[in-house]
């Protein structure tokens, strides 16, 4: 059975995930499960099974994953509204030029600060989408803080010619950062410019992270993510879709112990991922924290040997 599952994960490694993790990194990774909730040899077996359900997205990916978002969330359904409110016209001058139009009249921004996978993206956004630098903005740059009675602030765009705002984000998860960042400013843009378009767009979005990002108070029912994942992809749950159907010697129960004995030893608040997350998930560019960190805390505390490798944000 080993065999068989070092054999699948050599497959994903050279094929799925670019050959961008190695094999030494998946041994070194291995030992860091020294029998302490059951026999050793049964602990990596479980991780190698955990790591054969596991979804990494290398950089060749995410790239075509940026082309899709540009395509299904942008490019296409702004084409068909053009259409409609040209009594569904086939002449593509005309398509064309009006679609070029919207297109300049709209900006792009990374939720977070420029240092954040947000922003990060938006680079490779732009390369693979083929679009001109004018179209991207940061917050700072797209609206002017006022101060108004009653010590509050405005947030007023700076120009008047843009009709749409695109807030973009590689994964929303909890859906705690994007309100952190803009449930303090969006009411205020609406306020000051209530015919602007405001809308969010993500590679991957969590039951409870749409949820939250299509509040009124955020983006009220326009945010849209490529990859919707419901409460399956909650890997240690009963309705996990990681570990259907699994062998016989599996049990689910000692694989949900295994991951969060070794999880709180890393990160006691969170053993198997930030808020409860349980997502097997991870990125060339980054690991969200959502992930369980049995997968790449960096033994800052433990000895840790991680897998994938996480940025941590330092806020100070």
């Amino acid at each position: 059975m080993r065999n068989d599952l070092e054999d699948t994960i050599q497959i994903l490694r050279r094929h799925a995930w670019d050959s961008e993790i190695h094999w030494p990194q998946v041994q070194r990774w291995l030992d860091n499960f020294t029998g302490e909730v059951i026999d050793r040899d049964a602990e990596q077996l479980y991780a190698l099974y955990a790591l054969s359900r596991f979804m990494y997205f290398g950089n060749n990916l995410v790239r075509e994953m940026l082309r899709s978002l540009y395509r299904d969330h942008f490019e296409a359904p702004m084409k068909q509204r053009i259409r409609r409110a040209h009594g569904d016209t086939k002449d593509v001058v005309l398509l064309k030029a009006l679609f070029d139009d919207e297109k300049n009249a709209t900006r792009f921004l990374g939720v977070g600060n420029p240092a954040e996978s947000g922003a990060h993206l938006l680079y490779y956004f732009r390369q693979e989408n083929r679009l001109p630098k004018s179209l991207f903005a940061d917050l700072s740059s797209a609206f002017e803080p006022q101060g108004r009675p009653g010590h509050t602030v405005a947030y007023v765009p700076r120009d008047s010619q843009i009709t749409r705002y695109v807030f973009f984000d590689d994964l929303v998860g909890s859906g705690s950062q994007v309100s952190q960042y803009l449930s303090g400013c969006l009411p205020s843009i609406r306020a000051e410019a209530p015919t602007v378009e405001l809308s969010y767009m993500c590679l991957f979005g969590t039951e409870k992270g749409m949820r939250r990002a299509n509040e009124p108070d955020l983006f009220n029912g326009n945010a849209h993510c490529l990859f919707y994942l419901d409460e399956t992809y909650r890997a240690f749950e009963s309705t996990s879709r990681y570990f259907k159907s699994p062998p016989n010697w599996f049990d689910p129960v000692v694989m949900r112990n295994i991951a969060e004995h070794y999880g709180s030893k890393l990160w006691a608040r969170d053993p198997l991922g930030y808020r409860d997350g349980q997502l097997l998930l991870s990125f060339s560019h980054n690991t969200p924290d959502n992930t369980p960190p049995i997968f790449w805390d960096e033994g800052l505390y433990v000895k840790w040997a991680p897998l994938f490798l996480r940025y941590t944000k330092i806020y100070n």
